[in-house]
């Protein structure tokens, strides 16, 4: 993988081995690239540490560099994090390869914004991120640990859901599992179940924000609705730029799946999947609608 050249003299001193004024070492970002796995995990896995908050909150370090608060009810991200202090390394790697200083990126379905954190940083001075969120308590979370580690003035935080047009949803937010969250109509009879959190929320189009019409990089995690938010950002796809996207792409949540993959490609990108162990590799859409249907497939898109 290419070298990412650093924006900043006083993280670059972090990255190449100074340590900071307390004496304390953090991650070299570099080291993702040029590093074994399994070493790094280690590594940041020893930089792991956390302080309770109250209130449900936590503040953990992550990547061996960021100040994080999480959830502490949150089983599925946050304990991870807790103990670890990384999230699917694999994809962290990959993003810590696309963006690139200067950068304007987009990050829907950010959640607590691990990976907002890690693009922040990598974009510098120079670059945006434009996180999404429709989880209120998420946003809010993740909006804190941003303005922690100096990135208020690079990343902005919408606290929105997306889809192909304006619409009244509901959110269901499993209570230990809010990664999980995932949008369906107003008047679904899940709207009223008392056993599980719900929230009613208002949808916008991601092209409705004309400052993002330029954007490099698209990352979409959003938990069925990948195929709503694709259709509801044409105006930026049909001008033709070159665009990456990493898109998590699952069968069973699309009525029509193969007609997705082929809007993808009508919009001309190159299809690849993102795996655990052998990195980025081309496929094509008949493995992709092959997989089993509640699998998780990364895709990495490019034009």
């Amino acid at each position: 993988m290419k070298h990412i050249t650093y924006f900043s003299n006083v993280a670059a001193r972090f990255r190449h081995g100074a340590a900071n004024d307390t004496g304390i070492r953090l991650f070299h970002l570099n080291h993702l690239l040029t590093r074994p796995r399994q070493r790094n995990e280690a590594v940041i896995r020893e930089l792991c540490t956390n302080a309770y908050l109250g209130g449900k909150r936590s503040l953990c370090r992550v990547l061996g560099r960021y100040k994080m608060i999480i959830d502490t009810t949150d089983v599925g991200l946050s304990s991870h994090l807790l103990l670890d202090g990384y999230w699917e390394m694999w994809l962290t790697e990959l993003l810590a390869h696309l963006v690139k200083p200067g950068m304007k990126v987009i990050d829907v379905g950010a959640n607590l914004g691990y990976f907002s954190l890690l693009m922040a940083d990598l974009v510098g001075e120079t670059g945006q991120v434009h996180a999404f969120e429709p989880n209120v308590d998420l946003a809010r979370r993740m909006t804190q640990s941003l303005a922690l580690n100096g990135f208020s003035g690079i990343a902005t935080v919408h606290e929105q859901a997306l889809a192909d047009a304006e619409a009244d949803v509901v959110l269901i937010v499993p209570t230990d599992e809010p990664k999980n969250g995932h949008l369906l109509p107003a008047d679904h009879p899940a709207a009223t179940d008392d056993a599980i959190e719900t929230r009613f929320i208002r949808t916008r189009r991601l092209d409705s924000y004309a400052e993002l019409y330029d954007a490099d990089l698209i990352k979409i995690d959003a938990d069925t609705s990948e195929m709503t938010i694709w259709q509801g950002m044409s105006e930026i796809l049909k001008h033709g730029r070159p665009l990456t996207i990493v898109l998590e792409f699952a069968r069973v949540r699309y009525a029509d799946p193969g007609a997705f993959i082929d809007q993808i490609l009508s919009d001309g990108f190159s299809l690849s999947v993102i795996t655990l162990e052998e990195g980025v590799q081309p496929i094509d859409r008949e493995a992709i609608l092959a997989a089993p249907p509640t699998d998780d497939v990364m895709l990495l898109l490019e034009r």
